[in-house]
C-alpha cells in the first residue's frame, strides 16, 4: 500500500491524501480520485508523466484513442508502482478536457497498515474549473513572426504604387 496526495490546481487548497494498493492500475486510481473529489466517472481523463519540474511527458489515456489502436498507453495497462514509487515521482492528472481540471498526484510514502482509503481531506471542490493560462513563463505575450519585419512599415508610405 502507498499513500498518495492529490492536489487540485486552483486558487483554494483542495487536497486529498489517499491510500491505494500500488499493484492496482492507473484506471483504479482514476476511479478513486473521481470518488474522493465528487467527480463524474464518465468524463475523459488522462495521466501525464512528468519530470521534476512538472514538464508534461507521456500521456496515459483512459481509453485507447490512437488511430490504429494499441499505439497509446492506456490506464488499465499501467500499474501504479511503475510510475509512483518514491517522493521524487509525480503525475499530472487531467479530468474533463472541456473544463480542464488539473491535479498534481504525488507519492508520499509506503504504508504498512490501512484503516481508510482517504486519510486527509482539505478544501471543497469548486463548482467551476479554475481558469489558468497554460503558457510557459518564457513565452509571455503573443508570438508575432512578422513583428520585426513590420517595425519599419511606415517607411513604405513614401513609395508610389
Amino acid at each position: 500500500m502507498i499513500k498518495l496526495r492529490a492536489t487540485l490546481e486552483s486558487n483554494e487548497d483542495v487536497i486529498r491524501e489517499l491510500i491505494i494498493d500500488e499493484n492496482l492500475t492507473l484506471e483504479e486510481l482514476h476511479r478513486l480520485i473521481t470518488k474522493n473529489f465528487n467527480l463524474n466517472d464518465f468524463e475523459m481523463a488522462s495521466f501525464f508523466q512528468t519530470d521534476s519540474d512538472l514538464n508534461l511527458g507521456r500521456e496515459i489515456t483512459l481509453y485507447d484513442t490512437s488511430e490504429k489502436g494499441g499505439e497509446s498507453l492506456v490506464m488499465n495497462e499501467v500499474i501504479i508502482s511503475t510510475l509512483l514509487y518514491s517522493s521524487e515521482t509525480q503525475l499530472i492528472y487531467v479530468y474533463d478536457f472541456l473544463k480542464m481540471w488539473r491535479f498534481y498526484i504525488q507519492y508520499v510514502e509506503k504504508v504498512v497498515s490501512i484503516e481508510s482509503t482517504n486519510l486527509y481531506s482539505k478544501g471543497k471542490m469548486p463548482s467551476e474549473a479554475p481558469k489558468f493560462n497554460f503558457e510557459s513563463e518564457e513565452n509571455i505575450g503573443e508570438f508575432d513572426p512578422f513583428e520585426e519585419e513590420l517595425e519599419d512599415f511606415d517607411k513604405f508610405e513614401d513609395y508610389e504604387y
